[in-house]
């Protein structure tokens, strides 16, 4: 009977494939197979034989992870450099170290596996940023990857490191790697302002729509200061240059980002093992399909935790099962472990799921699917033997954000909480929430640990009444206010809460697979599951999760007969206690470091049992450090996890540095399309009379100060087109209210003006003619009507005429219509301009579509939008689109005119941004 672990790793050899690179393809052999990858197509073909010319060189990689698609060419993911990780029935569990994102081109692929070549003998660092800026080695140099299986990593027994480290007495295998440091902003700053012109340097890219003052450049300040002159022609061309190399330089980062997030110990996979399912789902669902095991590897896994589907899809669709290699992000430590003269073996096992995916202040809370941001499952595994019969326990739990619509800014070290979102939509997506958990786990024992007073419990306030709403019967809710109960390093304190949940344990239970060549037995199945959260899941959950898991524990160890000492518990192994502990807690680490960018905070607790200062000096390190990541890097790397997974296509590269630095959320853009057209429906019922027939609605950008081309701010308004007047509404979108409108009345309008509307010339979508058009609207003062939704005026200070959640409101149709019909009869609410001078108001067309989530084929550039609107307001007020007595077609403001604007102190404004956040 073969044993389900094997605890000397130099027993097994990694697969080895080897990918050959020739004049027109990827050839790529793996024992009897062979795969071609044509450059000119990307044509994936099976081979049955292949001869490698004189021109071919040859390497060694350890899988494909997919192809990844830039905006300028594609390019071959493949693994080089792997870690063994441990055994399950004697199948190898790797982690990923380093990968290379190789081009469809034969001397960029060989010069990119050379330089990682160099990279992999040289470097210990797999943040690859300035890989496209390393000097290449133009000699033939083969890749050497290795396997990492260093059994001793050394530490003090009471070090307060805060990366994963492993006992010197422990003999079992590498914990996760610690935190490695990026390229330094000095350095950024040098490679921006120098005067070396770099065609690979990122260019960043304003949202045209996120609007700033411009002030004009002085000319008689840059005549005066004719020693520069030089210089600002340089800086002239080089930035017209970095302007048009900006998809190149995007698509730079975007390699950089995968390389890192694929290379940092964070994602496992095995060859021929299904690591993606528990002990316990493998067992019912091979009950339910005999011959699932024998099925291709990629089609027995757990989607949720398949992270490269999207990047394999090519693969997937010419049915090439044996390259289909899924991975997933986690982390596994593993211990050999020996209680009373018992040998066992303990893993602590964490799969992080791809559903609402991403960093700490770019996803928090739920989706409208029901998936929250961080959910983890984590199982604690125990092998043993025991007279020729082999054991396989574990015990599962998760966690998960707190499943309610809310958001946090990365701009502080503990912000406030935001909800978002009404309370129909919240309690829709919560009840989603819980139904998919209980169908996969079975009964929620909801454990959440946030603040009951202070900044944290309007979140946690959110939950408790979301429950009581649901009011499930297999969902027990239980608060435990971690803070205040350890509060003054009282951290013993937190066997209350494991005491207190004791019957629950012992109910849920574990699960226990028996197996022998006579027998096949299912001792006990887990019944539920623990579903612990915090603010973040990560560093108060994973010490909660972890003082479960040893009280779980002590129950499988004395049911097994290892132990029989119910009172003593695992302390009165120290050795044991050790492994336990050290496992958890670089389970944390390693969880931590996916989610937030450090690793987790209370880890000397987790590690020691103990809290002590040296912990809280490391705690506060990281959590500048969190600070950080939060602001300066997390947004790319949320793009960038958006991009792999099939979320988002490239454009949301184009649109990572808004104001906000916030990636945008997958399907946002349908979530618009909905808003939008939602708020002219609300607009119409409330401010066309009754005696009107709508012809038309649109959302429009106008700017926010009256009778000006460009502003501070630009609002969304709501334009509506009857036979007799035109109205303009200003909207709150949070709270679905019309605050004021105009009429003008169609009579009273002379005359439109279209053309371009270019507020930036700073990015080459900014300056795009299609995606850049607007119109004037003249008309005579005395047809305009001003009214204002006096209920509402109190709430013109939530800076709130956009989509972006702000405060938190609501209000039904009927009391808007309330307010509105209190405020046409009320003479202050109501203003009639008796000026004789014209007047007008500018628009400028919503670009929709910017990530590319909607269908081409449905969606109007901004030129097409423009002259639609322009052609039914001509058609109501009786001319014609082509007529130019009434159509002037003229820019609103030019590209040339938009340059002037753009002086040099934008300009170097511009280049600082970019050399911070690019």
């Amino acid at each position: 009977m073969k044993r389900p672990f094997i605890s000397n790793p130099n027993k097994i050899i990694p697969e080895t494939m080897y990918l050959h690179v020739s004049e027109s393809a990827f050839v790529v052999v793996k024992g009897s197979h062979i795969l071609e990858i044509s450059f000119e197509n990307q044509r994936i073909t099976r081979l049955d034989t292949y001869e490698a010319t004189k021109e071919t060189r040859v390497y060694e990689i350890y899988g494909l992870l997919g192809i990844l698609e830039g905006v300028r060419e594609k390019y071959l993911v493949v693994i080089t450099h792997v870690q063994i990780r441990g055994y399950f029935h004697e199948k190898t569990v790797y982690s990923i170290e380093k990968v290379s994102c190789l081009s469809f081109h034969s001397q960029k692929a060989k010069d990119r596996l050379d330089s990682r070549a160099k990279a992999i003998q040289t470097l210990d660092d797999s943040d690859s940023e300035q890989d496209f800026q390393e000097d290449i080695h133009k000699h033939p140099v083969s890749l050497d990857p290795e396997v990492l299986v260093d059994d001793s990593v050394p530490v003090e027994e009471n070090s307060a490191s805060t990366s994963s480290v492993v006992p010197e007495d422990n003999p079992s295998l590498p914990s996760p790697p610690p935190l490695r440091r990026s390229s330094s902003l000095m350095t950024r700053f040098r490679r921006s302002f120098g005067k070396k012109k770099e065609e690979d340097t990122p260019v960043i890219e304003n949202d045209e729509e996120v609007l700033e003052e411009t002030v004009p450049a002085s000319t008689e300040t840059v005549t005066e200061q004719e020693t520069l002159a030089h210089k600002i022609v340089d800086m002239e061309e080089e930035f017209n240059e970095w302007i048009l190399n900006e998809d190149a330089a995007l698509e730079h980062r975007l390699v950089s980002q995968v390389t890192e997030l694929f290379g940092r110990s964070m994602f496992l996979f095995s060859y021929d093992h299904d690591i993606t399912n528990s002990f316990q789902n493998t067992s019912e669902k091979n009950k339910l399909d005999p011959t699932r095991k024998d099925l291709p590897l990629y089609l027995q896994v757990d989607k949720r935790f398949w992270w490269n589907e999207h990047m394999l899809r090519d693969f997937i669709k010419e049915n090439l099962d044996e390259w289909i290699l899924p991975v997933m992000q986690g982390a596994m430590q593993l211990e050999s472990c020996e209680v009373d003269g018992y040998p066992f073996e303990f893993i602590v096992l964490s799969r992080r799921s791809r559903e609402r995916a991403g960093m700490r202040y770019q996803r928090r809370g739920i989706n409208e699917d029901g998936y929250v941001a961080n959910f983890v499952e984590t199982e604690q595994i125990v092998f043993f033997e025991r007279e020729g019969t082999q054991h396989v326990v574990s015990f599962l739990q998760t966690r998960g954000s707190i499943p309610v619509f809310w958001s946090q800014s990365p701009y502080s070290l503990h912000p406030v909480p935001v909800l978002e979102r009404t309370e129909a939509e919240n309690d829709a997506a919560f009840a989603l929430h819980f139904s998919q958990q209980e169908r996969l786990y079975g009964r929620q024992v909801s454990v959440n640990l946030t603040e009951l007073s202070g900044r944290e419990a309007v979140v946690g306030q959110e939950y408790r009444k979301h429950v009581e709403h649901l009011a499930d019967p297999n969902i027990k809710y239980v608060e435990f206010d971690f803070h205040r109960e350890t509060k003054g390093m009282r951290f013993e304190n937190i066997s209350k809460l494991s005491t207190s949940l004791y019957d629950d344990l012992v109910k849920t239970a574990y699960f226990w697979e028996a197996q022998s060549s006579d027998i096949d037995l299912i001792c006990c199945r887990q019944k539920g599951v623990f579903r612990t959260n915090c603010m973040d899941c990560l560093d108060r959950t994973n010490v909660v999760q972890s003082a479960f898991g040893r009280t779980i524990l002590h129950l499988q160890l004395m049911r097994f007969g290892i132990t029989e000492s119910p009172d003593k518990g695992l302390h009165f192994y120290e050795q044991f206690e050790k492994r336990f502990n050290n496992a958890w807690a670089n389970n944390g680490d390693m969880i931590s470091r996916m989610y937030a960018g450090t690793s987790a905070l209370k880890g000397d607790f987790t590690r020691t049992g103990k809290r002590n200062i040296t912990g809280m000096m490391n705690d506060a390190s990281n959590s500048l450090a969190r600070m950080y990541f939060n602001t300066v890097k997390d947004f790319w790397r949320q793009a960038t996890v958006d991009f792999v997974l099939g979320y988002h296509k490239f454009e949301i590269f184009r649109h990572v540095p808004q104001a906000t630095l916030m990636s945008a959320e997958p399907g946002i853009e349908r979530r618009w399309a909905k808003i939008r057209s939602g708020a002219v429906d609300i607009s119409s019922e409330i401010v066309i009379a009754d005696d009107e027939v709508k012809i038309a609605g649109w959302t429009l950008l106008s700017p926010g100060e009256v009778q000006k081309l460009t502003a501070k701010k630009f609002e969304e308004k709501v334009v509506l087109l009857t036979e007799k007047a035109l109205y303009v509404c200003s909207y709150n979108y949070n709270l679905e209210k019309v605050i004021q409108f105009k009429r003008i009345v169609l009579k009273t309008i002379l005359r439109l003006q279209m053309g371009e509307y270019i507020l930036s010339s700073l990015t080459p979508t900014s300056r795009r003619h299609d995606q850049n058009y607007g119109f004037r609207l003249f008309y005579r003062a005395n047809g305009e009507v001003v009214r204002w939704n006096t209920g509402s005026i109190q709430n013109q200070n939530l800076g709130d005429l956009n989509i972006e959640p702000h405060e938190p409101g609501s209000a039904t149709k009927s009391d808007v219509k309330g307010e509105h019909n209190h405020s046409s009869d009320s003479p202050d609410s109501e203003e009639t301009s008796n000026m004789d001078q014209g007047m007008w108001i500018a628009f400028k067309a919503v670009r929709y579509n910017k990530l590319g989530e909607l269908s081409e084929d449905k969606v109007l550039n901004c030129r097409d939008q423009v002259k639609e609107i322009v052609e039914k307001i001509a058609k109501a007020c009786g001319y014609s689109l082509e007529d130019d007595r009434f159509v002037v077609q003229k820019p609103v403001i030019s590209l040339d005119e938009a340059e002037k604007t753009d002086g040099i102190f934008k300009k170097m404004g511009y280049k600082i941004r970019k050399a911070i956040w690019i």
